[in-house]
């Protein structure tokens, strides 16, 4: 069970044995910091519970991911499956995302409404909160009278990276699993398996991402914005060599290869609408990874490069 969640052996062993024991709690926090599976530990566990194809009892292979059930939870339209987060309450009030910087009292009590109707598809009803450390003080004590009566067969999962703005009464009803940081052999593995980063840089962004994927994704994501912008600078401005020699400074100091990446995938989208004008820029970005592949100096490729991209770009209109 839990085979998509990484590391995590511990809280895996005790949600599994739970689940075969039928001793399964009404109420957890899970507790870590952002990037170490909590949410797709919670989504995991409202999967097994409510396949229709695998039976819990029976095996030890989880949730079969493909009955109508689980591809439910997977799009987060499932009715008896409910993620009261920032999302939600923005749809419930009508507001932007980015406004919402507290769970609040309103919030919690549609989610208790839905508590109290009937399971409708599954078998079980899930209420995943996150980020529960930011409720205030009025959502967290209506909460409370939830959890100290609750329904059968439903289960109230509170995400946080931390418990210090939880209150103990909350804390006391519920059971608390702490979500250590993943190693990050397990990150590089991620990222060269997910992501197709190459080894060498997955290496890099995993031992800076502090044990945490979504930090890891959020430096490939940068890496990424920064190569495209690259690209499109050199496509529509017009630059001198002192221009290009200061970006290609920077860039020798940054992720080099997150930007020929970056730069590879926007030409091969170019690629499908004008192949024979695009084929030697993308010729010209492969060599320069295998550059920079047997350590060649990171300055001098990408001086080489942006040149040749920019004439490139001049005299066949690729750029």
């Amino acid at each position: 069970m839990f085979d998509k969640i990484l590391g995590q052996q511990k809280i895996k062993n005790i949600l599994s044995g739970q689940i075969k024991s039928a001793k399964i709690a009404h109420a957890y926090i899970f507790m870590g910091q952002a990037g170490v599976g909590k949410r797709l530990a919670a989504t995991e566990f409202a999967k097994i519970l409510n396949c229709s194809v695998n039976d819990y009892f029976q095996t030890d292979a989880g949730a079969c991911g493909k009955c109508r059930n689980c591809e439910k939870i997977s799009k987060n339209i499932h009715p008896d499956v409910h993620f009261i987060d920032f999302a939600k309450q923005a749809q419930l009030q009508a507001e932007d995302v980015e406004k919402q910087k507290t769970l609040k009292i309103g919030t919690i009590r549609y989610m208790q409404k839905e508590v109290s109707t009937k399971i409708r598809e599954g078998r079980w009803k899930f209420f995943i909160v996150e980020p529960a450390e930011q409720m205030n003080s009025e959502a967290a004590n209506s909460l409370l009278k939830t959890l100290e009566e609750p329904p059968e067969n439903t289960i109230i999962i509170l995400i946080a990276k931390h418990k210090e703005t939880i209150p103990q009464t909350i804390v006391s009803r519920s059971q608390t699993l702490f979500f250590q940081p993943l190693d990050s052999r397990q990150i590089t593995n991620y990222l060269m398996l997910n992501r197709m980063i190459a080894a060498d840089k997955a290496v890099k962004i995993a031992a800076a991402a502090e044990g945490s994927i979504e930090t890891a994704e959020k430096f490939i994501d940068e890496a990424e914005s920064q190569g495209t912008t690259l690209w499109f600078k050199l496509k529509n401005e017009k630059l001198c060599a002192s221009d290009i020699l200061d970006i290609s400074k920077e860039i020798a100091k940054d992720e080099p290869l997150g930007y020929i990446d970056a730069m590879t995938a926007q030409a091969k989208k170019e690629f499908r609408m004008c192949p024979h004008e695009t084929m030697p820029a993308l010729l010209l970005l492969r060599r320069s990874r295998e550059l920079l592949l047997k350590n060649v100096n990171a300055q001098t490729v990408f001086d080489n490069l942006l040149f040749d991209l920019y004439e490139l770009g001049k005299t066949r209109n690729i750029l």
